[in-house]
């Protein structure tokens, strides 16, 4: 069986309209990138340059022209983002007597957090229209525990019939530029998405100890506000490829009757 993206079938994509391309990647104005520092969270830990968001929210006033100049640079094409996307990775405790790095988790601390916002709160309004019901977490009136629970009752249909099923774990590699283009959006969107993933620069941090920065070429990290709904349009879009593949009878579902073509 051979599944792949096929750029030419897009009929049965949800797709981004002109009309939200152009609102996706208008003009940034100061209400915009306001919204977008004051939905930060107090409390969280700062990236490389040492500016929790309570520094943007207490000194909004002094620095609102500066950061404006910032987007308005970016928006224009002469903004060397790659001075500004910096992130620390520090491995987090899963519980607390976490001792194998087993039960430590990544998570990446970023200076980038503001760009990174208003670019997400962008996308979302579009994201309820071009993501399918199939994905169920990460959406407003989505339901993350809806996925753990088809999950249950799937291998319970499997083990009480008896039946043969697979169940796969998988890893996304260079997908976000083939899928957004997919899902219709525009080169501008898709350059600035690829900007902030292969444009970023990491670096490790144990025991209070800061290794050397190297740069980011795949991947979003743990942290990014982008994250969850770039992980659900790819995610969508396997969806897609295996009902694809249950409409050409290369696959079927297990249970038809608790989801719909019981993929």
């Amino acid at each position: 069986m051979s599944m792949s993206l096929d750029e030419t079938r897009t009929l049965d994509i949800p797709q981004v309209s002109g009309e939200e391309n152009e609102i996706l990647t208008r003009k940034f104005d100061e209400e915009e990138v306001r919204g977008a520092i004051f939905q930060m969270e107090h409390n969280k830990a700062p990236g490389p340059d040492g500016f929790p968001p309570e520094f943007y929210h207490v000194f909004w006033n002094i620095i609102k022209g500066d950061l404006i100049a910032l987007f308005e640079d970016f928006h224009a094409g002469m903004l060397n983002i790659n001075s500004l996307n910096f992130g620390t990775i520090i491995p987090l405790p899963k519980s607390g007597d976490a001792k194998q790095i087993q039960q430590y988790r990544p998570i990446c601390l970023l200076n980038f957090k503001i760009f990174t916002k208003v670019a997400s709160n962008r996308i979302a309004l579009v994201a309820q229209k071009i993501v399918t019901p199939s994905q169920t977490a990460f959406l407003p009136g989505r339901n993350i525990m809806e996925g753990a629970v088809i999950l249950h009752e799937t291998l319970h249909e499997l083990h009480k019939k008896k039946r043969n099923g697979v169940i796969l774990k998988i890893d996304f590699e260079k997908a976000y530029d083939k899928t957004l283009r997919m899902k219709g959006f525009s080169t501008t969107w898709g350059n600035w998405i690829k900007s902030f993933v292969q444009g970023g620069n990491v670096g490790i941090k144990i025991n209070d100890q800061q290794g050397p920065f190297f740069q980011t070429r795949k991947g979003l990290r743990q942290g990014d506000h982008r994250s969850p709904i770039l992980f659900n349009i790819v995610a969508d879009m396997l969806a897609i490829i295996l009902v694809h593949a249950k409409d050409e009878g290369q696959i079927k579902g297990v249970i038809p009757h608790l989801v719909d073509g019981g993929l």
